[in-house]
């Protein structure tokens, strides 16, 4: 029975080496619910039934690993570490304690220690967690309890209203922490960002004596080290002496950028970060690891012990030769999914140079993206490409609403199946917003990209109705 789901498997990898594989079955909810047999009954089935509903769960699910993939901020395919994913599985434990998980800790240990290489962080130390939103919160959550230790146990209704202060083109998990951990959303503030997408530092320091006027307290400040549109960073290096002079948090979020930290060649997008207080890293985003893997990076050893320790728990946690190691205290989790080893055997497999040679490689793609954009008579570069995300729109050969004709363009594009990409807004305008993550992709794959859009955008301007 496993030699047929291995098969299965093995075919599924092999078919994303196709060209002409469709990256998605497009198909409306109510009618793929008539196409697959989703209801939970009283009886069971077979194990035949059951290949059945994995061949069609892969049919109609989206091929993230396909080269025409281009959609979100994650993708491709990672063989060292989908062997880590199903060993992780298989093996089935958890990362409270070295007790019941002594291989599994020591890679999570030793990642860290690795990662903070990179940040300088030299007596630092970090935590595995559940996606770049959760670290922004842990950060957030680690920044108060640091300038507010008695809030632990005591709870905030004692102190003035809290202040945190972001971009304007940072990530919304920043004013969802806020909700979480009770500050409230509005009081995440917005900062003004320039042309670039970049915070803007006067803004920045002027929201915090506004806040501190209006008898506020300001603790935090979440930089962004790769914006989801614009893939813009913002300037650490200007930010460390304002968080210095309020005695602010300084946290980076690296959640989409943070791996090109490990190239020399851009290196320079992190200057400051060694001043920064935390730093994400999401390896399920530029290293190519299987969701989740997520990694929290403090520049003090025992930050993140003091903020989320407990003490009634002797049931789980013992004092023996191996206690020092337990993660668990550290952790806003209990039980806590192996990340690590995905991970760790990834990064055995290609090593340091070999991930700064496949970072390398599509920051490359990026500005041969670019170009083409910049020389095609009928696209549009809406924004300057500063890292791995490239912004264009197709401009037919009529006046119409440029949005609502992109839109439709990308959305004929992606029910064709030939291609995915997304897209946003920049200041009102709709944005194809092609990112690039894959590193197996090659230029071949993203002149077939921009062939299958424009071609759907031709249908488009054939079809149109001129609008005056």
């Amino acid at each position: 029975m496993l030699s047929e789901t291995f098969k299965i498997i093995n075919d599924y990898l092999t078919s994303l080496n196709n060209a002409d594989l469709k990256v998605n079955e497009f198909i409306l909810p109510e009618a793929l619910k008539q196409k697959f047999d989703f209801e939970l009954k009283a009886g069971g089935g077979n194990y035949e039934d059951l290949l059945g509903y994995i061949r069609q769960y892969i049919h109609y699910s989206v091929k993230t690993g396909s080269n025409q993939y281009l959609n979100q901020l994650f993708g491709g395919k990672n063989l060292p570490a989908l062997l880590g994913e199903f060993i992780t599985s298989l093996t089935n434990t958890s990362m409270y304690t070295y007790e019941v998980s002594p291989v599994a800790t020591l890679m999570e240990l030793e990642i860290v220690r690795k990662m903070n290489s990179f940040t300088g962080y030299g007596n630092g130390d970090g935590i595995f967690l559940t996606g770049g939103s959760n670290t922004n919160l842990v950060a957030m959550i680690s920044a108060r309890n640091r300038k507010f230790p008695e809030t632990k146990n005591e709870g905030t209704s004692h102190l003035p209203r809290l202040t945190a202060f972001v971009s304007e083109r940072s990530h919304f998990s920043f004013t969802k922490a806020g909700n979480a951990m009770g500050i409230g959303s509005k009081n995440v503030i917005k900062v003004k960002a320039d042309s670039l997408g970049q915070i803007d530092p006067v803004e920045l320091e002027s929201a915090i004596l506004q806040s501190i006027a209006r008898g506020e307290k300001p603790f935090f400040i979440g930089a962004t080290c790769g914006t989801t549109e614009l893939g813009a960073f913002d300037p650490l290096d200007q930010l460390v002496p304002i968080a210095r002079k309020f005695d602010l948090w300084l946290h980076a979020d690296g959640s989409w950028g943070g791996s090109a930290i490990m190239s020399p060649k851009y290196r320079h997008l992190f200057n400051g970060i060694e001043q920064c207080d935390s730093f994400s890293w999401n390896p399920h985003k530029l290293m190519n690891i299987p969701l989740i893997c997520s990694v929290l990076l403090v520049r003090e050893k025992g930050v993140l012990h003091d903020a989320f320790s407990t003490y009634d728990t002797s049931y789980i946690y013992h004092e023996d030769e191996t206690s020092d190691y337990d993660l668990g205290p550290k952790s806003l989790q209990c039980g806590r999914r192996v990340d690590s080893l995905k991970l760790w055997l990834a990064w055995k497999y290609y090593g340091d140079e070999g991930y700064i040679a496949r970072i390398e490689h599509l920051f490359e793609l990026a500005k041969f993206s670019e170009q083409y954009v910049l020389q095609h008579p009928q696209l549009e570069l809406l924004a300057p490409t500063q890292s791995l995300n490239v912004n264009f729109r197709y401009i037919p050969q009529f006046k119409t609403d440029l949005n609502e004709f992109n839109l439709r363009a990308r959305n004929q594009l992606v029910e064709s199946g030939k291609s995915m990409v997304n897209y946003c807004y920049l200041e009102n305008e709709l944005s194809i917003r092609l990112i690039l993550l894959n590193p197996d992709l090659e230029t071949t794959d993203l002149n077939k990209f921009f062939e299958n859009f424009i071609a759907e955008a031709q249908k488009v301007e054939r079809s149109f109705k001129i609008k005056v």
